[in-house]
């Protein structure tokens, strides 16, 4: 894992045609153990549901953005609780003790909205691919 500087971050954010001065970088935090547990332990879930159930269940709000902790920033999901950042699926799934990262917020849904959006449409759950496709609704972000 790269730690990149703040610079190659916003670089990287503007070769991707966001507005990296108005994208808001947040750092990553640990789960307390058993509230992770609480989220991945269901038997025989699909990943589609303990998805849900991490963002519905353990999340005030679904966060859209990139992972900032590598060469090359991931788009990624991660869910806001009690004004803390949270990254449940790759703390779950990562080997060793989970270190905290940078993050770069694109989007934050509130979890009522984001019902809502998914009973009337099939780009669920939203992605970084589905901020280009509304533009104007991100355009506080997006070139």
């Amino acid at each position: 894992m790269t730690q990149l500087s703040l610079e190659a971050i916003r670089q990287q954010l503007e070769e991707r045609n966001f507005i990296a001065e108005k994208v808001r970088i947040v750092t990553v935090e640990a789960m307390d153990p058993e509230v992770l547990a609480a989220c991945t332990t269901t038997e025989n879930e699909t990943f589609y549901n303990s998805y849900m159930n991490v963002i519905y269940c353990r999340g005030d709000r679904y966060v859209l953005g990139y992972r900032c902790n590598e060469a090359t920033i991931v788009d990624q999901a991660i869910i806001f609780k009690d004004g803390k950042y949270y990254d449940p699926t790759l703390q779950a799934n990562g080997e060793g003790e989970f270190e905290a990262y940078p993050f770069a917020v694109l989007a934050e849904f509130k979890v009522f909205d984001m019902m809502t959006h998914a009973k009337n449409n099939k780009d669920f759950p939203p992605d970084v691919d589905f901020l280009f496709t509304r533009k104007k609704h991100f355009k506080n972000v997006i070139r």
